[in-house]
């Protein structure tokens, strides 16, 4: 009988060693509408948001499975995520979905679970001439018109949707009218329960990115936008626990010491940390902590504060990283979790 030789034993052991390291890694998860498991659809991942309406797709899932459910291989990375029931352009009825927790990190081995809340394409009128641009519309949530509800226009993706919009409309009872020039917007809603412009979207929010998006206006046209909001659902997001935690968290505490709650702890890329933050934390809990998942192999420069947008107000608490004079920790794949205080006090106080 002829024996097998030996080193190709030693490569047949080296091979099953190695394909732990081969792990599958992506996104996976679900997509509904109002509550119903919707099968058919596909989830499209591309580099960033203005691949979108170019078409620029780096991967496309296998349809959602009769239970709502899909798996999507991707490796290692930074996402932004759609999921959609057409191809080309969208029909009314059609289904669509824009991730708004975009970008989603994938990490080496593990799959992100990443929930669609879905929206039904409307009809909306022909656009038609006036002697100056502008938009009209409604915004609503599962057929009924939303009250007290911001629309956000940004006029490009460079902010990913945080901080200050071109212009902010508050839309009272549902109903909008504005003037624009012509060009290029994006068009998101938000109405937070707990109020305010600014801020992370939290379970139970009202919200949505325009389905049209980018909106095209021309000169002396006027352009009627339907815009449905979703609500942020926790039932849709389970499993995103199960990744390995990777980022910075600890505790936010005042000058006596004492845990903060309430506030957030941002993360920048550039060591001035001003404008909008690159990653923001959900609020501290009572006991000041929080948790900040963080892409490895960065520096990130941190500070706390009670709220978004512009600079911080007199009395505001607020406080940078203090165990080196830039503020900064630094991620690598090796040490890919730190774990830090951040000591606030108001702001007339400094």
């Amino acid at each position: 009988m002829r024996q097998f030789p030996a080193r190709y034993l030693f490569l047949l052991v080296l091979l099953c060693v190695a394909l732990p390291a081969w792990a599958g890694s992506g996104v996976k998860g679900r997509a509904a509408w109002r509550g119903e498991l919707v099968p058919g659809l596909r989830v499209s991942a591309y580099r960033q948001i203005d691949d979108i309406p170019l078409g620029k797709v780096l991967a496309v899932s296998e349809p959602t499975a009769l239970d709502g459910t899909y798996q999507l291989e991707l490796p290692p990375g930074s996402y932004v995520l759609v999921a959609r029931s057409f191809s080309g352009e969208p029909k009314p009825g059609d289904y669509f979905c824009y991730y708004s927790g975009s970008p989603i990190q994938v990490q080496a081995g593990h799959y992100t679970n990443v929930g669609f809340n879905l929206i039904r394409v409307p009809v909306e009128p022909a656009p038609r001439k006036a002697q100056r641009s502008g938009l009209q519309g409604e915004i609503s949530y599962q057929g009924e018109l939303l009250e007290k509800v911001y629309l956000y226009v940004y006029r490009d993706t460079k902010s990913g949707f945080k901080g200050p919009a071109y212009n902010i409309v508050p839309v009272e009872k549902g109903k909008f009218r504005l003037r624009l020039p012509p060009g290029d917007y994006y068009l998101l809603a938000r109405k937070r329960l707990a109020g305010g412009r600014y801020g992370p979207v939290a379970i139970g929010d009202y919200f949505n990115f325009y389905y049209g998006n980018p909106v095209h206006l021309e000169k002396g046209t006027i352009r009627s936008i339907h815009l449905e909001t979703i609500t942020r659902l926790s039932n849709l997001e389970q499993g995103e626990d199960e990744l390995p935690f990777q980022g910075v968290r600890g505790r936010v505490l005042g000058a006596d010491g004492a845990p903060v709650a309430g506030l957030y702890v941002f993360a920048y890329r550039h060591p001035k940390m001003t404008g909008t933050p690159d990653f923001f934390s959900a609020a501290t809990d009572a006991e000041g902590r929080f948790a900040l998942r963080l892409p490895p192999s960065g520096r990130y420069y941190l500070l706390a504060r009670q709220s978004f947008g512009g600079p911080a107000a007199e009395g505001e608490l607020y406080g940078k990283y203090s165990r080196n004079s830039e503020h900064r920790v630094e991620l690598t794949e090796a040490n890919p979790v730190r774990e830090v205080e951040i000591h606030v006090q108001p702001i007339s106080a400094r």
